[in-house]
């Protein structure tokens, strides 16, 4: 894009003012960031895989009923419960002690019925701007 001269004179001034200019590539940047802030902090996991399927939870609402819970609101993705539903394929026992099934699929050390091992990927920030 060709400026008109007098543009072209501004722009050179701008420039030369070291200052200004590498404000302005520092707010770029952080622009650019922001328009990612979704991936970057969110109170919802990225992708989870569940019985070999991908869900998308930061784009599309899936209610508990889906993961193997009991309500068909929308899934509390930070309580232990449901984390236990997606990671152990919906063993029923993970409303009952939740941190001990996900200990023992950590280890590699679980084996119950209709166990299928599923997981959850986290935003870096595993919180929301209201939580």
């Amino acid at each position: 894009m060709k400026l008109a001269p007098l543009n072209q004179r501004r722009w050179k001034n701008f420039r030369a003012n070291g200052r200004a200019f590498w404000s302005l590539i520092i707010f770029g940047v952080l622009f650019a960031i922001s328009l990612c802030a979704e991936f970057i902090a969110n109170d919802k996991p990225i992708l989870v895989k569940y019985r070999g399927e991908y869900f998308t939870p930061i784009f599309n609402f899936y209610p508990e009923t889906r993961f193997g819970g009991d309500f068909k609101t929308e899934a509390v993705y930070r309580d232990p419960e449901v984390q236990c539903l997606i990671k152990s394929g919906g063993v029923i026992d993970c409303f009952d002690i939740p941190y001990d099934i996900m200990d023992e699929i950590s280890a590699g050390s679980y084996s119950g019925a209709d166990f299928e091992e599923g997981w959850l990927m986290w935003p870096l920030i595993p919180y929301s701007y209201n939580t």
